[in-house]
């Protein structure tokens, strides 16, 4: 007996959902069809057809149990205008390969070293907002600005900050313009000299002359004999292929431009979307307080204090829940199969939306409520091993997700003993769903520091005055 066919609904003659997609966007036309049709549904979109899946049994299949029949192949091809072939986009044994030359910088010896200059990068960032005396900002490009420079300090051994405001313009062009065009059915070539080509193509220049400066710097210095730290960039050079080959720059590049993605946007996101999960919810910024104050006292933490930070660690997994930094994640369906008894075939897309995964009511009690509690050890025993996946999850998991993990809670723990935030009043906080998820119209926040005696800041008046949709999402 057949495989019985994914629910749908026809959507338009011939466009089948792109009309919704262009009016909503993508991520509302999944929520939809999630409520409507619970687990597991198709969509049309022009000629593609696309299954989503919702139910962590069905992303372990997706990601893991049979993943040789989905690949990052044709929908991957947008983001490889801005990483090229690194090691996000890559298959079989080039993306083995890439991935043991990238995983040393990634290692318990590496990460542990790297703990000083995170903890450095968040203490320069608050000694100068005490030094310009702000009293408001927009976190987000704050926290690019953070995590540009851990960046540049760990992985890469170079200072960043000159690059900051260029990179991070630079990457907001290039992931906006790489989102609009996988959400069309048709777009134009990027040799094509229409505005938005022009756009990315001076975006992502931008970005090459920053990365291809570091590498040329690297390996003249290298040539040269001169001593060069250990790190990322190092490796990346210093790597040979089976012929013994020496990496091609290009390919360095690569590598370099998928790190910045990784460890520039998807951690910066994850700490704004932090701190406004904190100004909105004050008993948990005030057990945050406390824990702090018991484990470091008011001085810098390190490395080994991160055992002892139990609940800090449980307030960035539940803000990676709420709001997962990647939204969504695809894969082309590359031999017909089935996914929780349901036809997939050939040629079509297969959809995994951890940010709905992260709301199922199977696996989540009260699944919009903002309860970092339930990371802890008792109650997180038991549950679904993919029913929570902001760093993807299998073989293919992001490769830096416990350096993601250290600098967050470093720098929560850094900053958060200096200041707290509130949403200033009036400000309208949106997720835009575009490959990050990021906050539309910036994060403006109030900023006390902690030493002046700030009043507490009852959040339900910045609730009535902003639109609250990251802790208010539509349910099933």
């Amino acid at each position: 007996m057949s495989a019985p066919l994914l629910p749908q609904t026809s959507g338009r003659p011939v466009f089948g959902h792109f009309p919704d997609l262009i009016r909503t966007g993508m991520f509302p036309l999944l929520r939809d069809h999630w409520v409507r049709h619970g687990d597991a549904f198709k969509i049309k979109v022009g000629g593609k057809h696309m299954a989503a899946f919702i139910h962590p049994d069905a992303v372990e299949t997706i990601l893991v149990s049979k993943r040789q029949h989905f690949f990052k192949g044709g929908s991957y091809d947008e983001i490889r205008h801005l990483v090229g072939d690194g090691v996000l986009t890559v298959e079989g044994d080039k993306w083995k390969q890439q991935r043991r030359t990238i995983q040393p910088c990634m290692n318990r010896s590496f990460l542990k070293g790297f703990a000083e200059p995170m903890v450095q990068a968040s203490v320069d960032l608050v000694d100068e907002w005490a030094e310009a005396g702000e009293s408001s900002m927009d976190i987000y490009p704050q926290m690019l600005h953070l995590a540009l420079r851990i960046l540049g300090q760990t992985l890469f051994g170079i200072d960043l900050r000159d690059s900051a405001d260029v990179s991070t313009r630079a990457f907001t062009v290039t992931l906006e313009t790489v989102s609009q065009r996988g959400n069309t059915i048709y777009a134009p070539p990027l040799s094509w000299p229409t505005r938005a080509n022009r756009r990315f193509r001076k975006a992502l220049g931008e970005l090459d002359e920053i990365v291809y400066a570091m590498i040329r710097g690297r390996a003249e210095a290298m040539e040269r004999g001169e001593a060069c730290p250990t790190d990322l960039i190092s490796m990346l050079l210093e790597a040979r292929d089976e012929n013994g080959e020496p990496m091609d720059h290009r390919l360095a590049r690569d590598e370099i431009i998928t790190m910045f993605l990784a460890g520039h946007e998807t951690t910066a996101l994850a700490l704004t979307w932090t701190w406004y999960l904190l100004a909105m919810h004050p008993e948990v910024e005030q057990r945050l307080h406390e824990e702090l104050e018991q484990v470091l006292g008011g001085r810098e933490p390190t490395f080994d204090d991160l055992p002892a930070l139990k609940y800090t660690k449980c307030i960035l997994q539940e803000s990676m829940r709420v709001c997962p930094p990647v939204w969504s994640g695809a894969r082309d369906v590359v031999e017909d199969t089935d996914i929780q008894g349901y036809a997939v075939r050939k040629g079509e897309l297969a959809i995994y939306v951890p940010y709905l995964t992260h709301r199922h009511p199977e696996f989540w009690s009260r699944p919009e409520a903002f309860m970092p509690e339930r990371f802890e050890p008792d109650q997180a025993k038991g549950r679904h091993k993919f029913a929570y996946l902001p760093f993807s999850a299998g073989p293919r998991a992001c490769v830096g997700n416990h350096f993601t993990m250290i600098e967050a809670q470093l720098a929560i723990a850094v900053i958060a003993q200096r200041y707290r935030f509130d949403l200033r009043p009036g400000h309208v906080v949106e997720p835009e769903y575009q490959i990050t998820t990021r906050p539309r119209f910036g994060m403006q926040m109030l900023v006390h520091r902690r030493d002046q005696g700030a009043q507490v800041f009852d959040p339900r008046t910045a609730q009535a005055a902003a639109a609250d949709h990251a802790t208010q999402p539509a349910s099933p």
